[in-house]
This record gives structure tokens, sequence and C-alpha cells, in this order.
């Protein structure tokens, strides 16, 4: 017999196939973790930017107020509105108080309403004190269960948001806000057509 190799031989043996790895308990555990971190940053991030109302109809809501009366956003169409979402530990907020209540009494008589909605406190008390020692007379309700902050997305106190007669929010504010840096948008909002 021949010691001759039979040149089709390689159709007779058996495929090697790749060889597989299995990852550790430890690596998937560490996969499944970053997995569910993307997920969370995803959703946090989608949630605080594609819903914050930076233009369009202001959603309606129902406030509460520390006069034991109830409003609603729309029974305020017709006039120019600011929210004001405010907390009383709040620097910014304290800073701003008084040109809000200043705002509010020089365009009240010209159609201005200014809402103040009272979020993250730790006591109704302590939110009518910052009321008392500031004399804000605009109404001012306590955002029980944060519903109209996170209606409007509000990330932290303070943050303003400026609505037209027809309801549609013309500018948002975050942070403090001064007299002078609003009374041009508001004059020019009381200016437009009812």
């Amino acid at each position: 017999m021949s010691s001759q190799t039979d040149p089709l031989e390689f159709l007779h043996r058996p495929k090697a196939g790749p060889e597989r790895r299995r990852l550790s308990p430890g690596s998937l555990a560490l996969l499944a973790g970053v997995l569910a971190l993307a997920l969370v940053l995803a959703l946090q991030l989608s949630r605080q930017n594609a819903t914050r109302p930076m233009s369009g109809l202001a959603p309606n809501f129902e406030l509460a107020l520390f006069s034991g009366e109830r409003m609603r956003l729309s029974d305020y169409r017709g006039t120019v509105v600011l929210i004001n979402f405010w907390a009383s530990w709040c620097p910014p907020c304290r800073a701003e108080a008084p040109d809000l209540q200043a705002l509010y009494q020089d365009y009240r008589a010209a159609g201005l309403t200014v809402i103040g909605v009272n979020m993250l406190e730790s006591s109704q008390q302590k939110a009518l004190d910052f009321i008392a020692e500031f004399g804000i007379s605009y109404p001012n309700g306590e955002d029980i269960g944060e519903k109209v902050t996170n209606l409007y997305r509000v990330e932290a106190p303070p943050e303003s948001f400026l609505i037209d007669r027809a309801g549609q929010v013309r500018r948002v504010f975050i942070g403090s806000i001064r007299y002078d840096t609003l009374s041009d948008d508001i004059e020019a909002l009381l200016a437009e057509a009812r």
C-alpha cells in the first residue's frame, strides 16, 4: 500500500468551529449595570428636554391657594400671566421676590397676573412667613405632590414662565429674574391685541 495521503481528505475531516467563550458572572453583572445606567440616563434626558413647555400652549393646572381658594390657569386667559416657582429657603427666590411684587403692583391694572407656585417646602408656615416678609399680594399656593412642578418640568427654584393673553408660553426664565429684565417683555405682551 502506498503512504500517500488522500487529496480529498479535508472533506472527510470534522470541521472545527470557532471557539466559544462565555462571559463570567462578574462581566455579565457589569454589562447589565452599564445598560441599566444608560437606560436611566436616557429616560431622564428625554423627560427633561422633551416636555418642558418652552413655547406653545401653557399646560393648564389647578392650584389650591394659601388663601383657601382654588385657581386654574385657564381662568386667567385674556391676561398676561407670570408663573413663578419658588421656595422660602432659596436665596435667588428671596432676591427676586421684591421685584416680582413690584411688577405685579405696577402692571396689575394693565392686565398682568403673577401666580406663585411654592415647591419643595418643608412646611406651609415657612411659605406663609416668606409671603408676609416680602409683602406678596399676588396669588400663591403650595404645589402639593409636585403636580404643577412636574407638569412644567421645573428642576429647581426659581423658574418662571411668561404667558401671553392667548395662553401661549412666550419666555422661560431659569434662575432669578429682575424687574428690569422682565418689564419690557411684559409691556410688549400687554400691548398685543386681545
